[in-house]
């Protein structure tokens, strides 16, 4: 792999995926995610993510820019 390309998820589907702030594109699902606060947020049926506690409610958009985000497994 040469710098100019990139590993797809099909590529490495062992490897969980990570969003940093704002300098990636949203998923295509939606996968739950832990932030840089170690928060886990799961996807709802309101289309909004929801913190495993249920005391935080935010959107992709919102989270995203935000924090660093990686998939959990």
């Amino acid at each position: 792999m040469n710098s100019t390309e990139y590993e797809t998820t099909t590529e490495r589907p062992d490897r969980p995926r990570v969003w940093l702030v704002g300098a990636t594109p949203g998923p295509m699902d939606q996968p739950t995610v832990r932030d840089t606060r170690m928060r886990t947020w799961q996807p709802g049926d309101d289309g909004r993510y929801h913190s495993a506690d249920g005391w935080h409610h935010a959107t992709w958009t919102e989270l995203n820019s935000r924090f660093d985000l990686v998939e959990v497994a």
